[in-house]
């Protein structure tokens, strides 16, 4: 399987799942998002390897908790080895075997390295895999090392005061809901009010304000990127591409 300049598995050839690094949350254990759970079949906990863009690696256990399944005994020494604060982004590529490959993104939008080649947890360098799984993480896209998104615009999301947003989405941040989201486009800000719905993440209030002031139609396309998480709201750039 084919890697990136980063070292990261090919993203449009692994299943993946993306997490914001909230210390009250994650700090001893990280939840794994449910529909994910398909890939590993029915036998609990798991021994995992994750392996970030440095090359090193972290022994961490899969164990259910009730009706979730968590990274447990390990993922404490991954969090402190790799410095993650709040707001950290993290993308989780799955290679179908024992092995994650971690992407660390900092506030300032750009990959974070651990050159702590002390490690106990240290691994020899990693060999290509060659496994290869299937993506079904539909229409989002990996940019960057920042989660982004497109959508395209239906007549309802015109007509309503609303738009749906990717479940994806939503299993990445329904552990650090905000209620409140900025989008960002050519030097403008436009508060736009989240709200999660029946297992579903939408942009309500403010929504219909924006589409109209870019003058959004039937079959543009709105590219969505997360750059930032903050304690009150998201931060999303977004740019058009817009129906001919």
């Amino acid at each position: 399987m084919a890697e990136n300049n980063t070292g990261i598995l090919n993203s449009e050839q692994c299943p993946q799942f993306f997490k914001f690094y909230m210390p009250a949350h994650c700090s001893t254990q990280l939840r794994i998002p449910p529909a994910f759970l398909k890939y590993f079949g029915d036998s609990l906990p798991f021994k995992f390897n994750l392996i970030t863009c440095s090359r090193n690696s972290w022994k961490v256990d899969m164990n259910k908790i009730d009706d979730d399944v968590y990274f447990k005994s390990g993922w404490e020494k991954f969090v402190q080895d790799n410095s993650l604060e709040f707001g950290d982004f993290l993308i989780f590529y799955y290679n179908g075997g024992s092995n994650f490959f971690v992407s660390i993104s900092g506030k300032n939008n750009c990959l974070k390295e651990n050159n702590n080649t002390e490690s106990e947890n240290q691994s020899t360098p990693i060999q290509e895999t060659e496994t290869e799984t299937n993506t079904t993480t539909g229409n989002e896209q990996i940019e960057d090392s920042n989660f982004s998104f497109d959508i395209k615009i239906q007549p309802c999301y015109l007509r309503n005061q609303y738009m749906n947003l990717p479940r994806v989405f939503y299993e990445g941040v329904k552990e650090e809901y905000r209620s409140m989201a900025k989008l960002q486009h050519l030097g403008r800000t436009w508060d736009v009010k989240v709200v999660d719905c029946c297992d579903r993440i939408r942009f309500t209030d403010g929504w219909r304000l924006f589409a109209m002031e870019n003058c959004l139609g039937v079959g543009d396309v709105c590219c969505f990127k997360v750059v930032d998480v903050k304690p009150e709201f998201y931060l999303l750039d977004v740019s058009f591409c817009r129906e001919m």
